[in-house]
């Protein structure tokens, strides 16, 4: 699967101009209104139109999308579907893979290509995400422009081999377009074909005579080379917003509000309540999910073991979970060494910032998984923030791709330690933190949102690791030498008046 991929943004938000490689850890920096939050939730509706929240949902909606498209596709003529089904035949009865005729591929190349609802889906996911009514709320307008443009890039290189599907939402209806290899959607996976087709019995194939049969088994292959195109791109992805304290707190006052203005539906005019962004929603419905008993269950033994280290080195203690009779949660806090349990809403703000990162690697998180955090740093002492820049690398090398936006210093300064060590020989690693989880530079990726004039907006620019400082250029600097400047000449005129 390929391990990386672009998102080209125009227009979007405060943002002109955006050009972001996604890697296994993705650091979004810069100050306050330049869209690192615009971009990490589009990131997220992304994830959430080509990969879904769970499997199930994920390869039925893609089925669904791949077989309306070739249903409507220009491309899937009477003949071409003769040649399908003759092939389908050929496969049945011999003991080796027959090669798919040209023109076939072709036309199947050009189904994915056109992928037709999936520019609508992903406009509805967006809205969604956003808690907005109108895509024009969220596109910027500048000169002539009055659309928003994304493009998805697979690989990132934008080279012959690259994978690009490209969205226009704003001022029209939602328009999309693709653009595969010339070579045809098997090139780059040349084993994907031999092996769909040898996971099908042969008598399945051989029955498989109709023509709903045979269309069925050809959304199968759709879906599944969409997928393999796509790559992590199509991966599950979970948010953790910056308010998620708030939220953890007041989840049970919310989820009773929400209750109690939907059994007035229809007996009196409804409320001007103010909509939840879908980013907030699906936190909060994951969190009352978890109170499920038949969701308890935890993911696997790397996923208790990740959760287990962040409560050993960062909590001093256990998050736990109890569930009433009607599966809603209570999260509680136990110090070590405590018999009772401490309720979340008494524990430390630094405890409740934490808990739900614990909570989503206990019971939602698999390796793979796409992990988009906020501001990871907030209600952290600065060691702490250090120590949990050094979990969040763990979680990387169990397979976690992480996403964050952030504007601490030291989360981006044992970052950049991090990926220093990599190139230190383990022989020399003696004494220092996190040895066995230094960070490959490829696998990392710092983005800079900069305030711009021409285009007007904010940009987004890649930072490379300063080898001689092992600092990331962000302009911190800046203000940490202005604060100094601005006390020396208080000091001055206080020893001035003397």
């Amino acid at each position: 699967m390929n391990n990386s991929y672009r998102i080209d943004v125009k227009d979007f938000g405060p943002i002109a101009r955006a050009n972001v490689d996604f890697r296994p850890l993705t650091v979004f920096i810069g100050p306050s209104n330049t869209g690192k939050s615009y971009l990490a939730v589009l990131l997220y509706a992304l994830h959430k139109c080509l990969g879904g929240t769970d499997a199930s949902f994920r390869t039925l909606g893609i089925q669904r999308r791949m077989y309306r498209s070739f249903i409507r596709s220009e491309s899937f003529s009477p003949k071409i579907e003769k040649t399908w089904n003759n092939w389908l035949v050929a496969v049945s009865k011999g003991d080796s893979l027959p090669e798919m005729p040209r023109n076939l591929v072709e036309a199947i190349r050009s189904i994915l290509e056109e992928s037709k609802g999936l520019d609508l889906h992903l406009h509805n996911r967006i809205l969604q995400c956003f808690g907005v009514q109108d895509i024009n709320e969220l596109v910027r307008r500048s000169g002539s422009s009055t659309n928003l443009s994304i493009a998805l890039n697979v690989p990132p290189t934008g080279k012959s081999d690259t994978v690009r599907y490209e969205f226009q939402f704003g001022s029209s209806k939602p328009r999309m377009s693709g653009r595969l290899p010339a070579t045809g959607p098997f090139a780059r996976e040349p084993d994907l074909l031999k092996d769909f087709v040898s996971s099908i019995p042969r008598t399945s194939l051989q029955d498989f005579g109709s023509e709903f049969g045979t269309r069925f088994i050809l959304t199968d292959l759709l879906s599944k080379l969409f997928q393999s195109l796509i790559g992590s791109a199509g991966q599950k992805a979970y948010y953790l917003p910056a308010d998620r304290t708030g939220v953890m707190h007041s989840h049970q006052v919310v989820v009773s509000a929400i209750v109690q203005n939907a059994s007035m539906a229809g007996l009196q005019p409804t409320a001007n309540v103010p909509m939840l962004s879908g980013v907030l929603a699906d936190f909060l419905t994951l969190m009352i999910g978890i109170g499920n008993k038949r969701r308890l269950s935890t993911r696997g033994r790397k996923s208790v073991e990740l959760s287990a280290s962040i409560e050993n080195n960062l909590l001093g203690g256990t998050v736990r979970v109890e569930s009433s009779e009607a599966d809603y949660p209570t999260f509680a806090y136990r110090p070590k060494g405590w018999r009772n349990d401490l309720p979340l809403i008494r524990a430390s703000s630094m405890v409740s910032e934490l808990a739900p990162v614990v909570l989503y690697l206990q019971h939602i998180i698999r390796p793979g998984d796409v992990f988009i955090i906020e501001e990871p740093e907030s209600h952290l002492h600065p060691a702490m923030q250090a120590a949990f820049a050094r979990e969040l690398a763990r979680l990387v090398h169990a397979g976690v791709r992480i996403v964050m936006t952030t504007h601490s210093e030291w989360f981006l300064e044992q970052i950049g330690n991090l990926v220093r060590l990599s190139d230190l020989p383990r022989t020399k690693r003696k004494g220092l933190e996190a040895t066995d989880y230094a960070l490959n530079p490829d696998d990392v990726g710092a983005w800079l949102f900069k305030e711009s004039n021409r285009p007007k907006g904010s940009v987004v620019e890649e930072i490379a690791l300063d080898p001689e400082t092992g600092l990331y250029p962000t302009g911190y600097d800046l203000v940490s030498e202005a604060l100094y400047n601005e006390g020396a000449i208080i000091y001055n005129r206080i020893q001035g008046n003397k």
